[in-house]
């Protein structure tokens, strides 16, 4: 990775708070419009006109009515009492209850700046945005509303390019004046015209932030040549990475300013927490959007906003080992529909009459929603085996335990077969993408199963239970199977850090320390007979070498992956030579053949931080190094 590539990874998670904000400000429960008024003060002299902006440094005041709901304020709140029985219709209220907002000169220029980037880079930015999308990489954002919101994106600009400046200012101005705007909700709106009301001359700033993020996916995972051909400059990645990085620097307090989820967006300096607080402050996690009231596909996306944000925590708890951010006690896990992002309100009642009694489209498609509603799924039941390793309620635990494996199985029995991965797909017809996609859903399910048994028998000392030693190494010769496909695979992304390490890591290094430890005649533990040991022993070995190649030249995995090479190389030649002793450069004694103290957490050192964690290096959509969000949705 790149030095840039490195720069931007702590910012790429503050700017993907902008498009998970784009799509919820629709679905926030409060934003009605209620009208709309703005006037320009002069702080020198008065003017109305936008030409003098920068000569008389005046400020631009949008003046607003108060929102219904800024979407943070719970019913536990004081201040939420004060909304309680007032209306516009009471007297003085509608009069004199505004609330205004100041766009200083400082703004005016950040805005200035960006909108001069895009229209400059126009062609770049919208061929990145659709390689993203053609390439199964969809974003949160659903295509059917990216697409026509990028098609109007550029009737904002016309000549742009060729106006003065201060002309240029009162476009500057526009998008502001649109940015603090409720945008209209109206029951027989479709998501075209939703795309309208955000895009072309009602653009906002969340929609240009959420483009420009998506561009930088596009970015950097698309290969030097591929760029160059879009890119009419003819630039570099990293030239054109560190243009769009100053962009989203610029981007950052513009939207911090907006009314609805400006307290908000300072959560989205921190990376892990600033997306799960984002759909608590939407309230998209209690899912109040009522069918009926809205158009049907908001409570599609309200679904699925909420089942992407919950699904990515749960598993950066589980990378992390630590509680998650978002709880079943607080949300309602009601998972996404299996029905397509583009319904409209005739056929929606038809939609619904095509699933089947566990929610499943009868269809046979494999579309974005189908996706995220089976890693939501799974994700409800990594969340119960996360509250067992890390919760402190230690009453009935095989009892939990028993339970836990029969919902997680009961999911997987009955989700549809063309969303269960095998490895018979890799000499089908099948896009390369959705491969990798339904492999990564299938190794967070087998890899549930093996937390739960690694926790049943935390106080097994001597001898692992031959259900997870089985698991193991199901899981452990899943994520070989991309070595043999490493062309194919590489298709899609170019870093496999984030399958190799968190799925096939914690398996390898059980099966490491099992025939270890069945190999020390002064243990006297044979291994289990279902473990065919050579072919252990020959898969740890293949693993070992990917390790070589997995994590990319430049990632922030690829010196971790190197001191796990060297601690299962040392392992693996004590299974072959229990007499031999590795010679260590560090000054740390290789130790006995029974010394398997070393683990995961040991190697987490000064290089693992949150911000490597989640790096951007994505075949899916964000693809940190460790490729939390692998698949065709995140």
């Amino acid at each position: 990775m790149s030095e840039v590539e490195n720069q931007m990874r702590p910012r790429i998670a503050q700017v993907r708070s902008m498009c998970t904000k784009e799509c919820c400000m629709y679905l926030c429960s409060g934003a009605y419009d209620k009208g709309f008024s703005t006037s320009i003060r002069n702080q020198e002299q008065r003017t109305t006109e936008a030409k003098d902006i920068r000569i008389t440094r005046i400020a631009v005041v949008v003046s607003t009515p108060p929102l219904e709901s800024a979407g943070f304020l719970g019913p536990t709140s004081y201040r939420s009492l004060m909304s309680e029985g007032v209306s516009d219709s009471d007297p003085g209220v509608a009069d004199t209850d505004r609330t205004t907002y100041t766009i200083d000169p400082r703004q005016l220029d950040l805005g200035l700046k960006i909108l001069d980037f895009l229209a400059d880079n126009a062609q770049l930015v919208s061929g990145l945005v659709r390689k993203v999308y053609v390439f199964g990489r969809s974003p949160i954002i659903p295509e059917v509303l990216m697409f026509p919101a990028l098609d109007m994106l550029w009737d904002t600009f016309g000549d742009y390019m060729t106006q003065d400046e201060p002309s240029r200012l009162s476009t500057v101005v526009r998008v502001f004046e649109n940015s603090y705007q409720q945008v209209p909700r109206k029951f027989a709106m479709h998501a075209g015209e939703l795309s309208h009301w955000i895009s072309g001359k009602n653009v906002r700033w969340e929609t240009i932030g959420s483009v420009i993020q998506i561009a930088i996916m596009g970015l950097i995972y698309m290969p030097e040549r591929d760029v160059t051909q879009i890119d009419p400059q003819q630039r570099s990645k990293d030239e054109a990475l560190a243009q769009m990085l100053e962009v989203i620097d610029q981007l950052l307090p513009l939207s911090n300013a907006l009314p609805v989820v400006n307290q908000l967006m300072a959560a989205g300096y921190t990376p892990r927490l600033g997306n799960s607080l984002h759909v608590f402050t939407l309230r998209e996690s209690t899912n109040t959007t009522s069918y009926g009231q809205y158009p049907g596909f908001i409570d599609l996306w309200q679904r699925r906003c909420f089942a992407v944000v919950y699904s990515m925590d749960k598993t950066i708890a589980t990378i992390l080992g630590r509680p998650p951010s978002m709880t079943r006690h607080y949300c309602v896990l009601k998972p996404p529909l299996d029905i397509d992002d583009d319904i409209d309100l005739p056929d929606y009642e038809r939609s619904l009459q095509m699933l089947d009694s566990n929610g499943w489209n009868t269809d046979g498609k494999r579309r974005p929603a189908t996706i995220v509603r089976l890693r939501f799924l799974l994700a409800t039941v990594r969340e119960e085996i996360l509250e067992l390793h890390l919760g402190v309620n230690y009453v009935d635990i095989e009892g939990k335990t028993s339970n836990i494996l029969q919902s997680l199985q009961s999911i997987w029995d009955t989700c549809p077969s063309h969303m269960k991965y095998s490895p018979d797909m890799w000499y089908e017809q099948m896009p390369s993408q959705d491969i990798i996609a339904l492999l990564s859903i299938y190794l967070d399910y087998l890899h549930s199963i093996f937390l739960l048994h690694r926790f049943a028998t935390q106080e097994c000392q001597n001898e692992k239970p031959k259900e997870l030693l089985l698991v193991a190494k199901t899981i452990l010769s899943t994520v070989l199977v991309i070595n043999e496909h490493r062309e194919r695979a590489r298709e899609v992304r170019s870093d496999f850090s984030s399958i190799f390490l968190p799925y096939g890591l914690p398996s390898a290094e059980l099966l490491a320390t099992e025939l270890l430890q069945s190999s020390n005649p002064l243990l006297g533990r044979p291994t289990y007979p279902g473990l065919p040991r050579a072919e252990v022993i020959r898969e740890l070995t293949l693993y070992i070498s990917c390790l070589s190649w997995v994590a990319r030249p430049g990632s922030g995995n690829l010196g971790f992956c190197k001191k796990v090479k060297a601690k299962l190389t040392r392992i693996l030649d004590q299974i072959l030579d229990p007499s031999y002793v590795a010679p260590d450069s560090s000054g740390n004694h290789g130790g006995s053949s029974s010394d398997v103290s070393w683990a995961f957490p040991e190697l987490l050192d000064s290089d693992f931080t949150i911000n490597s964690l989640l790096h951007s290096d994505d075949g899916s959509n964000w693809d940190p190094g460790f490729d939390l969000f692998c698949g065709p949705v995140f």
